[in-house]
């Protein structure tokens, strides 16, 4: 692995491992992110030290992921990473405003209904307050994308 590439797979791995992706994606994520021109399995390895056996596995969860593309070079398969960096960062709030945030603050509006303590009834009014501008934020963000993705749209026109 050259120095070039080692100090790259550093920051590509400090936002991938955010996202729950293992070592071994991250490694051949960030060979093919780094490459001029498609790999094959073999070369994959070759460049990460990973069997083809591993490169066979991640290759599929990437795939899986929208972040390689796979094409025919020959009788071979080769792979090209896809830049997902934005994507993925603009998914996360859909789903942690769908799956979470609001969850969790309409539980805890049941919550505050019912008859608690003073201390928990300010502590659960505080909760949703925070969730509350939690959520503000990541609408705006939301609506920042969607003006942007409509901004990109008119341009490539």
């Amino acid at each position: 692995m050259d120095e070039g590439f080692r100090e790259t797979y550093i920051y590509v791995e400090r936002i991938l491992r955010r996202w729950g992706f293992r070592q071994r994606d991250i490694l051949v994520y960030s060979a093919l992110l780094l490459m001029p021109t498609p790999l094959s399995m073999r070369e994959i390895a070759e460049r990460t030290g990973l069997s083809i056996s591993s490169v066979s596995t991640s290759l599929s969860l990437l795939l899986e992921n929208y972040m390689v593309k796979v094409e025919k070079r020959g009788r071979a398969k080769v792979f090209t990473a896809i830049p997902i960096f934005y994507e993925y960062f603009l998914k996360q709030p859909f789903e942690i405003l769908d799956k979470e945030v609001i969850p969790l603050k309409e539980r805890l509006l049941r919550l505050e209904r019912e008859e608690v303590s003073p201390q928990l009834h300010g502590k659960i009014r505080n909760t949703i307050n925070d969730l509350e501008m939690f959520e503000c934020i990541l609408r705006k963000i939301i609506d920042l994308k969607n003006k942007c993705v409509c901004k990109r749209l008119k341009t490539d026109v």
